[in-house]
């Protein structure tokens, strides 16, 4: 076995590389950091990467055993041929981002329902006056389509804020202590029909793409918000922003598209009541998420030194 990891991740600093460093000789292999471009020179020997790596470099990766991703989705590398084996083990670092993206969406949540972007183009005028109506996530009633880590940290504090929670998953397990109901993906029209706000947090699967289409827009009720932090390709795009300029909506928030980056001159930056983020809820911009992913990728590098069974393990024909 090769003791060399190589490690090539985006949150780069003394505090990081040293308890990744440390962490790594724990266990008797030696770390590796790459930075900027990489090349198969870097890799090939490696039975073991750490972070992110362009898919055309590890289909030549001979010895690779095994990728710990930085980040939690990989529809990147569930393609047919990017490891050169079928064999090679694939662990994400989905856990590490659930408290972000759930702030991050109680965030734009609020300033929706609170009008904060007409408070702000107001006072960018040095206008004074009250706007009207606004409202509240207590009692309002939330469909959070997706009930892994980030949909689960969100409802848990949506739920402590008042709100009553509808889940959605592909198949109806137990039911947690944040939702009231849960309903399989097939019956989302239904699980959305009587929503004050419709969360989606789904990975980038070919199930999942265009859940959120003119149907499940159609079924909501008038006056009803949108999140969408997962994909980009969860939404019809075309028919969130058609609701948003009759105004079906009340309003919606996306931190993802298709493409990314957005291009200047694309429809959605036009859309009425529409809050862009540049795919910033879930990166790592927060000190916690990177002690997460950091922590995830050395509890798995113990099980695969005591050949135990690995956390957050992928199927690539799930995609998740």
């Amino acid at each position: 076995m090769n003791r060399t990891i190589a490690v090539r991740i985006s949150f780069y600093s003394e505090r990081w590389e040293k308890m990744i460093s440390d962490g790594i000789k724990s266990y008797g292999f030696t770390p590796r950091f790459l930075h900027d471009k990489i090349e198969l020179k870097d890799l090939e020997d490696c039975e073991i990467l750490f972070g992110m790596f362009q898919p055309e470099l590890l289909a030549q990766c001979r010895n690779l055993k095994w990728l710990q991703c930085s980040f939690a989705g990989v529809d990147t590398y569930c393609q047919p041929g990017v490891f050169f084996s079928d064999d090679v083990i694939l662990t994400n670092a989905s856990g590490a981002y659930g408290i972000t993206i759930a702030e991050h969406m109680l965030c734009v949540l609020l300033m929706m329902m609170r009008r904060m972007p007409e408070y702000q183009a107001l006072t960018a005028e040095r206008g004074w006056k009250i706007l009207g109506d606004i409202r509240s996530i207590y009692d309002s009633r939330i469909t959070v389509v997706g009930m892994g880590d980030i949909g689960s940290n969100f409802g848990r504090r949506a739920k402590a804020l008042g709100a009553h929670i509808t889940g959605v998953r592909r198949t109806v397990r137990e039911t947690p202590d944040w939702a009231e109901a849960v309903f399989p993906i097939e019956r989302l029209a239904e699980a959305v029909k009587d929503a004050d706000v419709v969360t989606l947090c789904l990975p980038g699967t070919e199930s999942t793409r265009a859940v959120l289409n003119r149907d499940i827009l159609s079924a909501m009720k008038p006056g009803a918000y949108v999140i969408n932090v997962g994909r980009g390709t969860a939404v019809d795009q075309q028919a969130l922003c058609d609701a948003l300029v009759l105004g079906k909506l009340a309003g919606a928030a996306i931190d993802v598209a298709v493409p990314e980056p957005l291009p200047k001159d694309h429809f959605l930056w036009d859309a009425p009541n529409l809050l862009i983020t540049p795919h910033v809820s879930g990166n790592m911009s927060l000190a916690k998420t990177c002690e997460l992913v950091i922590q995830i990728f050395l509890r798995n590098l113990s099980h695969w030194q005591n050949h135990e069974p690995m956390e957050h393990l992928v199927d690539r024909k799930r995609g998740y």
